[in-house]
């Protein structure tokens, strides 16, 4: 909520403790599910990754996009959301020196990730 017309209208929402449908629920799970099927990177967004990469990329900015990116099957977001950043700071540049890993408390492979993101967008 980023205004009091947001915590209002949330206040409203919840005003009334109404569960979920069972076809609401089912289709929450199943979209959690597809989701999370190992398709996605459970990055938090700590940012530890950031001070330790040599080429200053915005390493949790580029895993969001590549998410968005293997989650909606390519479609036009991330490369338009890359298109306002140098090629410099595109998941290309990575150099895979794996100095990111190293500090992940994901243990998330962010060298394979960035040579699989940039190989989707020459694809795409």
């Amino acid at each position: 909520m980023s205004d009091f017309a947001q915590v209002k209208d949330n206040i409203h929402t919840f005003e009334a403790d109404k569960p979920l449908m069972k076809e609401e629920s089912a289709a929450l799970l199943q979209l959690a599910k597809d989701m999370y099927s190992g398709s996605v990177l459970p990055c938090t967004a700590c940012r530890y990754c950031t001070s330790h990469c040599p080429r200053h990329l915005d390493i949790p900015e580029l895993i969001k996009l590549y998410n968005e990116h293997r989650f909606t099957g390519g479609g036009f977001i991330a490369p338009m959301a890359l298109s306002a950043l140098p090629k410099d700071k595109w998941p290309g540049a990575c150099i895979g020196c794996r100095s990111c890993e190293k500090v992940c408390p994901q243990q998330i492979k962010i060298s394979e990730m960035m040579k699989d993101f940039a190989k989707r967008l020459q694809e795409s």
